[in-house]
């Protein structure tokens, strides 16, 4: 019996390693870029970086007020993945609290979940630790296999993993590296769930009352498990391979959001409008006035810049998970060289 359960082992383990060894190998694909579609300055940009690379894309630009949208086979209202920029609302949400007074950047986990925490590590750890990421919990943290595994099949790696997982691996983790900059999907989603729990909400209930609901964006929505439709815009692997989409539970709010071109235009106008909180944004390296997110799932990548100074701001995602951050940055440097006039007459 010993025998034959080595020899099944030992039968599994090969085919998991010829499995990896096969995904890690595939060729990337030459991608058809769909026809360019709204402005033309927009799209233009677009298919001169598309380059094969790309499928599917959406954009939008705003400048002194006003938004031009151009896509490639895509329209302002198509759906994406918008992956870790999903952190951005997150990070919004706790602002939010910490204006209405709910909350501070020095409250810790304790103070929100208490016994549910009490002797653990994290229990000490301030809602500003979690949005900066330096926290001490690590990327994932101890939920599972499948986050390290299913990336190499192309597979929903956050899959099956609950709240009660996410608050789990928090206190398990011994956070030797707090103080110091990691980042941290685990990190993101239990912020937001103690924000949730704050407000005697899930994390779907709390971010339609606070951002979806009052800024009317009726195209952005969590996948949560069984939520897509087949209509849904798929994702591909840069070797062409379709790949299974984003559904989770635990890991909502680091990773859960689709969104538009449309929908996140009135969201970057939001931002410009009210100013970027101390957290959650990333520093352009040549500009530090200039803040940004970038998210890619296994079949999605975006990006979202905002530039205050120039009043600016650019969002853009396409349907294969290539990084789009070249193409955000050129859409960014377009939209700073629009004068103001030009603007006020396009809008």
């Amino acid at each position: 019996m010993m025998k034959h359960q080595k020899i099944v082992a030992g039968t599994i383990a090969s085919i998991i390693a010829l499995s990896i060894f096969s995904a890690v190998n595939e060729q990337p694909k030459s991608f058809n870029a769909g026809e360019p579609t709204g402005n033309a300055m927009v799209s233009s940009i677009l298919a001169g970086e598309a380059q094969g690379k790309f499928h599917r894309m959406s954009a939008a630009v705003l400048s002194h007020g006003t938004v031009r949208f151009g896509g490639l086979g895509a329209t302002p209202t198509d759906s994406f993945e918008i992956a870790s920029i999903t952190k951005v609302f997150t990070g919004e949400l706790l602002r939010i609290q910490i204006e209405r007074g709910d909350i501070t950047e020095s409250t810790t986990v304790g103070d929100v979940l208490g016994q549910r925490v009490s002797g653990f590590p994290i229990e000490t750890v301030t809602m500003r630790e979690l949005a900066n990421h330096t926290s001490g919990l690590p990327r994932l943290g101890n939920v599972g296999i499948r986050p390290r595994l299913m990336p190499f099949f192309d597979k929903n790696p956050y899959a099956n993993i609950s709240v009660d997982h996410v608050i789990e691996a928090s206190s398990k983790a011994q956070l030797s590296s707090r103080g110091e900059f990691e980042y941290s999907n685990l990190g993101y989603s239990l912020l937001g769930h103690v924000l949730a729990h704050n407000a005697h909400l899930s994390y779907a209930e709390l971010l339609d009352r606070d951002l979806l609901q009052p800024l009317k964006l009726t195209d952005t929505t969590l996948m949560t498990p069984g939520s897509l439709s087949e209509e849904a815009t798929p994702g591909y692997a840069p070797s062409g391979k379709i790949v299974e989409p984003w559904e989770m539970d635990g890991f909502l709010p680091a990773a859960g959001l689709r969104s538009t071109a449309h929908d996140m235009s009135i969201f970057s106008q939001y931002l410009l409008d009210k100013g970027l909180p101390a957290f959650t944004w990333q520093d352009n390296v040549e500009d530090p006035t200039i803040k940004w997110h970038n998210g890619e799932s296994f079949g999605f990548s975006s990006m979202i810049l905002i530039s205050p100074t120039s009043d600016s701001a650019v969002f853009v995602v396409a349907d294969v998970s290539e990084s789009v951050m070249p193409i955000a940055e050129e859409l960014l440097a377009a939209a700073q060289d629009i004068p103001r006039e030009e603007d006020a007459h396009y809008g």
